[in-house]
């Protein structure tokens, strides 16, 4: 059944993470790339990529060379990207959840041209875990002709020309993940219903929605792979003591 998880994280080089090196993970490139050298690599693939409101020097030299342009040029204490990480519904087509998740980036990044990358990964070998991870940059393409080292330098307001691309104060307050989950679970019940599919997700807690059943937690692609090759996972052994929970409650309310 379609399922609701949707995290954010934030990544900056003074919490020592690298926008070069997430680009590589989420897009299954450069060391993480498939590679007969490393036949015990356990990473699932990524199924679909794509790239949105780059600068045109970007275009010109690869999406991937405008994150490590944030890893090179961002200062000591920026921001280099806001990361979503989001499930996609088991009841849609792979070519249904590639234009649902890209409508979704779309929707979180168009008003103000934010540039972005996303990534579908297949989520195991059954694909049982589709699911997409989402980066994006809050420097806002106005348009202006920039090179990458002016790109990432502080906003000229007077003389936009002479300085970096303005940085969005949108992706900042604190209300703005809940905005997020809230319209992600619009625009896929909307997919799914355009599917004639029944089934719906809802970002609001059990305990919002009137549900009396304790929640499980995600397990992700890690825990999902650890199941299939009958190793022990705390997560997913709470969620298999929460599902006994659930099952025996309903037993006895029947």
């Amino acid at each position: 059944m379609a399922i609701y998880h949707l995290t954010a994280s934030t990544g900056s080089r003074k919490g020592g993470q690298s926008a070069g090196a997430k680009h590589d993970y989420i897009t299954r490139s450069g060391k993480y790339a498939p590679s007969p050298d490393r036949p015990g690599q356990r990473h699932d693939p990524a199924t679909h990529v794509a790239h949105g409101n780059m600068p045109a020097w970007a275009w010109a030299l690869g999406p991937s060379a405008y994150w490590r342009a944030a890893d090179t040029h961002e200062r000591a204490n920026g921001r280099l990207f806001k990361q979503l990480e989001f499930s996609l519904p088991v009841e849609l087509t792979e070519q249904q959840n590639v234009e649902l998740a890209e409508r979704f980036a779309r929707h979180l990044t168009d008003d103000e041209a934010l540039p972005y990358t996303l990534a579908i990964h297949a989520g195991g070998p059954d694909r049982s875990n589709p699911h997409c991870h989402l980066m994006i940059s809050e420097r806002i393409n106005d348009g202006i002709e920039r090179q990458p080292s002016q790109w990432f330098k502080r906003f000229n307001r007077a003389k936009p020309h002479k300085g970096g691309a303005q940085k969005s104060g949108s992706l900042k307050p604190s209300d703005w993940l809940d905005g997020v989950r809230r319209d992600w679970a619009g625009i896929a019940n909307d997919a799914l219903a355009q599917a004639g599919r029944p089934e719906r997700i809802d970002h609001r807690s059990l305990v919002d929605q009137g549900v009396d059943r304790l929640a499980t937690i995600h397990e992700g692609r890690g825990g999902s792979g650890m199941r299939r090759r009958d190793e022990d996972s705390e997560r997913a052994a709470h969620n298999d003591q929460v599902r006994l929970a659930n099952q025996a409650k309903a037993d006895a309310e029947a």
